[in-house]
């Protein structure tokens, strides 16, 4: 395994920003005598932190480092601040055009990765579920798979929040990201909305735990999705809004890649 850490200059943000890549080259087995090699170009996987995250933070809490070694499948993680992976026109941040499309260009010229969509495959924890969504639909001619780990789909009730000193509740900070709250709903920041208007919808896979704050938000996303006819994996399982859930669930999410 051979994990990268730098940073990339993107129009769509207009700046430089970090990134991580884990990389299943160099799998020597030295007490074994033994190697593996992965062939290339690596079908690769997009991963998106959550809230308060950054590119380095599945690295200190999951041991995605290993596994994706075992699995034999390269590891792209962006860094995404607070922004949901979604389009900030006011300042000039396309956090969603970024992950969708840039990052993969950014991506293939400097890695070995597949440039073909059956290789290609996006997911997130928590803000990364639902920009994995958000993303993984829009630019659904890149992915050809989705996966939700504890996604924050907050958008069908977020127009009903109100002012709050913590940031997860805050109509200030939900506004600075989303713009006007009203009229979410009716564009491509809902992932609802999106569905109805995907050519390829790629394949979904759903995690969260029971005990989650965000339980009732993806049961009835899926609920969405088999009213129509949406083909998707739904995994409800023992847990809260844990690294130790997401650790879980995002190695059962490469074991379907």
């Amino acid at each position: 395994m051979v994990l990268f850490r730098g940073d990339v200059k993107c129009k769509s943000l207009q700046r430089r920003t970090s990134i991580s890549v884990i990389l299943p080259s160099d799998n020597i087995h030295f007490l074994q005598d033994s190697e593996e090699i992965v062939p290339q170009p690596y079908r690769t996987l997009y991963l998106l932190h959550g809230l308060y995250g950054s590119d380095d933070i599945f690295l200190a809490n999951t041991s995605i480092q290993k596994f994706a070694e075992d699995n034999g499948i390269a590891i792209v993680i962006p860094c995404g601040e607070n922004s949901f992976y979604i389009d900030n026109e006011k300042a000039h941040a396309y956090y969603g055009e970024y992950v969708g499309q840039e990052l993969l260009d950014i991506t293939r010229n400097i890695f070995p990765l597949s440039d073909k969509r059956e290789d290609t495959f996006i997911a997130g924890f928590s803000m990364g579920g639902y920009g994995a969504i958000r993303n993984g639909l829009k630019y659904s001619q890149n992915f050809s798979k989705i996966g939700m780990i504890s996604a924050a789909l907050i958008t069908d009730d977020i127009a009903d929040y109100a002012s709050d000193a913590n940031v997860l509740r805050s109509r200030d900070f939900y506004e600075s990201i989303f713009g006007d709250l009203e009229s979410v709903k009716d564009s491509d920041k809902n992932p609802k909305y999106l569905i109805d208007r995907c050519d390829d919808i790629p394949d979904i896979y759903m995690a969260c735990g029971v005990n989650d704050f965000l339980y009732d938000k993806n049961v009835d996303f899926y609920e969405f999705l088999k009213s129509k006819n949406i083909d998707a994996e739904f995994v409800e399982a023992p847990g809260e809004h844990t690294w130790e859930f997401c650790d879980k669930h995002i190695k059962e999410f490469i074991k379907t890649l």
